[in-house]
This record gives structure tokens, C-alpha cells and sequence, in this order.
């Protein structure tokens, strides 16, 4: 070897100098403490938006409201809107800060982010296939209602990976009762499919599952300020 050659030891040191080594463990040092996870507050304004939507759908596909069928569509829309513009505000306010930038609150912003993505993509898909496939569905003999109806078994589902993502990632094993209770209301609402009753079980399981860990993040949250608090008098 000459005396010109660099071998690859010496190599990775040129290209990592102690100093940066260094920077590298306190960063990770920094994001992984066991940081509060900020989605609580998230969590429970969507749980109540997605509760309200879905007693509204039930009244109006029982006949208990007098309304045509696209008031379904403008409704959701609404409320949708007004938590997208909530969620936005929210997510400003919060940029910047030391726990914003955990990882375990990045990873669960991503998830729940894409999987309402997906979930709005697969509504407008469900409300508009009469437009796009109705002769289709019928040559087939399908019907319109259980197509919609899988919409909360693949709600849950979703839910249950978020969860458990959140889990793993924000150091939050009290989550895990709650991937389970998501499971377990994806299977119910699929027992329930083409019944008025899938519209409770459903409203139930978002509160369950949505709504009650917010809460409990929004507690965590607030005891770890006065924890902060306390330390900095």
C-alpha cells in the first residue's frame, strides 16, 4: 500500500471528526427522551368531528332527517374543512419547538397525516362511484350501501396501525390497549355491516379509540409542563 493510499478506517474518520460525532449523540440523545406526544389535542377534535358526521350519515340514511342524499357529502365537507384549517393552525403554532421535534411526534404526525389522506381519497371515491360506476355495480349486483358500509371496518383498521406506530415511536405503551380496542370495533362494525347499528358501534369505537387517548395525551402533556415548571422556580 503507498503512502498516498487511505485506507477506509481513516477515511471514515476525515469524514466524521469527533466534534460531529458528538453533535450526532446529543441530537439523538435530544429526540429520543421520552418526550409527551402532541396529538392529543388532534385526536379529540377529529374524533368529535368524525362522531358528529357519522350521526349525522345514520339520522339521515335511518329517514330520521328529511334531507337529500348529498347533504352527506356537503356536510362532511364541512366539518372536514373546519379541521383541516384547525389542524393547520394548530401545526404552526407548534413548529420550532423541542417537542415538536421528537421523534415520536414526527412519527406520529406522519401517520395520522397519511391515513387521513388515504381516508379522504377512499370518500370522495365512495361518494362519487354512483357517478363513475353506477352500471357497473349494477351488471355486477352489487349494491351501493355495503361498499359504504366497509368504510368504518377500514377506519379502525387504520387507526389500529397509527396507534400502534404512535406506540412504538413516542415510547407510549399505554397506547397498546387501544390498538386492540381498534381491532376489535374494525371486526364489530364488519358484524354490523348494512344495520343502523354499525352507525352506534361505530360512534362508540371513534370516541373509544380517538377521543379518550387525546385526553389522556392532553393530561401527560399538561403534567409534564408543571413538571418543567417546577424545575425552572
Amino acid at each position: 500500500m503507498s503512502e498516498n493510499t487511505i485506507s477506509p478506517a481513516q477515511a471514515e474518520q476525515r469524514l466524521s471528526s469527533p466534534a460531529d460525532d458528538l453533535a450526532m449523540i446529543r441530537e439523538l440523545a435530544e429526540e429520543g427522551r421520552m418526550q409527551p406526544l402532541q396529538g392529543g389535542k388532534y385526536l379529540v377534535m377529529w374524533g368529535i368531528i368524525s362522531s358528529i358526521g357519522l350521526a349525522f350519515t345514520g339520522l339521515l340514511v335511518s329517514g330520521l332527517l328529511d334531507l337529500p342524499g348529498y347533504s352527506v357529502m356537503i356536510f362532511w365537507g364541512a366539518v372536514s374543512t373546519f379541521g383541516g384549517v384547525m389542524s393547520g393552525r394548530w401545526s404552526k403554532q407548534g413548529q420550532g419547538t423541542t417537542l415538536s421535534e421528537s421523534i415520536g411526534s414526527k412519527v406520529e404526525a406522519m401517520v395520522w397525516t397519511i391515513a387521513g389522506v388515504f381516508l379522504s381519497i377512499i370518500a370522495i371515491m365512495l361518494f362519487s362511484m354512483p357517478i363513475y360506476a353506477g352500471p357497473r355495480l349494477e351488471a355486477m349486483g352489487l349494491e351501493y350501501g355495503v361498499l359504504f358500509g366497509m368504510m368504518s371496518p377500514i377506519v379502525f383498521g387504520l387507526y389500529a396501525i397509527c396507534l400502534a406506530a404512535t406506540s412504538v415511536a413516542g415510547r407510549a405503551p399505554w397506547l397498546r390497549p387501544f390498538v386492540i380496542l381498534a381491532f376489535l370495533f374494525s371486526a364489530l362494525t364488519m358484524l354490523l355491516i348494512m344495520s343502523y347499528w354499525q352507525f352506534v358501534a361505530a360512534i362508540i369505537g371513534v370516541l373509544a379509540t380517538t377521543v379518550v387517548p387525546g385526553l389522556i395525551m392532553l393530561d401527560k402533556n399538561r403534567k409534564a409542563q408543571g413538571q418543567i415548571a417546577q424545575g425552572m422556580t
